[in-house]
């Protein structure tokens, strides 16, 4: 059987950042291969285009530029939060704040994103929402171990993987600048909405 739109298949595969012998990014054996479906836009759209008509048992490989990946590097989601944006129950949360922590927020939209912290000043922390990848290009390459029918079951909502799962693109999702974290049950200390009116584009 061959990978089409309806079917889920079994990959065992190995991603490198920028040439075949860069950066292991991520792996899956043939004793663990990764589960995928296609044709429900769970996967990127070129990593899902490239697996399209591959048999039962084929080996592959192909390369996909950054802009069919993650995005180009966005200078423009390089932002300055306000150290107010961390405040938790009238205290700052300075554990949160070291160069390198990643920390998930949300944008006016409501939509999930997940920032680096790159740079702690007085009063603000400057975050990088680009993708990890963004700006790479990634060679792909292993082996179609089984293709079956997808099923309802499948469907089903689940903590997906990297390029066969379920990666947010940067090079398919505007990102809003004005992002901050909400504490559960408080009012936003940044855009002051309520809790019920957080995360909904409402404020200022």
């Amino acid at each position: 059987m061959k990978i089409d739109n309806n079917t889920v298949a079994l990959v065992a595969y190995k991603i490198h950042a920028n040439s075949p012998d860069g950066d292991l990014i991520e792996f899956a054996d043939e004793k663990s291969p990764r589960s995928m479906i296609f044709g429900y836009e769970k996967v990127i759209p070129s990593f899902e285009s490239n697996m399209i008509e591959i048999e039962n048992g084929e080996s592959f490989s192909f390369q996909l530029s950054s802009e069919q990946a993650f995005g180009e590097y966005q200078p423009n989601l390089l932002v300055d939060v306000p150290k107010s944006a961390f405040i938790v129950n009238d205290e700052l949360r300075e554990d949160l704040l070291f160069i390198g922590n990643e920390i998930s927020m949300m944008d006016n939209n409501g939509n999930p994103m997940k920032g680096k912290i790159i740079e702690v000043n007085t009063g603000t922390v400057k975050m990088d929402f680009n993708h990890p990848l963004a700006g790479k290009k990634l060679f792909i390459a292993g082996k179609v171990v089984d293709v079956r029918p997808i099923t309802q079951e499948d469907l089903q909502p689940q903590n997906d993987g990297c390029c066969g799962g379920g990666c947010d693109s940067g090079s398919g999702k505007e990102t809003h600048q004005h992002a901050h974290p909400h504490a559960e049950g408080d009012d936003c200390q940044v855009c002051g909405n309520p809790p019920e009116l957080q995360g909904q584009g409402v404020g200022d």
